[in-house]
């Protein structure tokens, strides 16, 4: 699994080792720091295009006034 690989180069695995964490439990924990960052980008895009999407929808009915 090549997320295991990165998850495993880092210093935060590392740190995490020496806290008593197993190497699994280690790898899992950096890789879903790493990924939660992507995930909150994602449902901010989704919710930035369904903004527009309603924009969009007021303009087209004529709801916005100047």
């Amino acid at each position: 699994m090549p997320e295991r690989l990165y998850a495993t180069d880092s210093a935060d695995f590392d740190r995490l080792l020496s806290l008593g964490f197993s190497a699994n439990e280690a790898s899992r924990l950096v890789y879903m720091k790493s990924h939660v960052s992507e995930e909150v980008e994602y449902r901010e895009t989704v919710a930035e295009n369904r903004r527009l999407n309603f924009v969009r929808w007021l303009i087209e009915h004529n709801r916005l006034s100047n």
